[in-house]
């Protein structure tokens, strides 16, 4: 998965929950209001690897409820499902920030999400 960004810990993004929040990188939009500008491109260098995100949210998902997927625009993301299936793993819940415009995709994971 391509990473261009990672929050520790949010109490905003997880609707009543407390979570860690991974932003992609790619979108295949360029709104104007983008407050994530710099994840647009699909070409951006990684700058956090999964494997690492996943030591820390085992380390701590008795303090986390979850995580947040966010972008740039996640469904661009080959590996997303597997990323989503490690998460849980760990019993955690899911949430998916998306724009919405690849519906095949975001009907294969809505059994496998708890909030979009």
């Amino acid at each position: 998965m391509n990473i261009g960004g990672f929050l520790k810990q949010s109490f905003v993004d997880f609707p009543a929950n407390i979570s860690a929040v991974i932003f992609t990188n790619g979108c295949n939009f360029d709104c104007w209001y983008c407050h994530n500008k710099g994840l647009l491109s699909l070409n951006n260098k990684p700058k956090y690897n999964f494997d690492e995100i996943y030591q820390f949210l085992e380390s701590r998902k008795n303090f986390l409820d979850g995580v947040v997927i966010s972008g740039g625009e996640p469904t661009l993301q080959k590996d997303l499902e597997e990323v989503i299936d490690k998460i849980k793993e760990l019993g955690l819940k899911v949430k998916l920030d998306t724009n919405g415009t690849n519906p095949s995709m975001l009907q294969k994971l809505l059994p496998k999400l708890d909030y979009v």
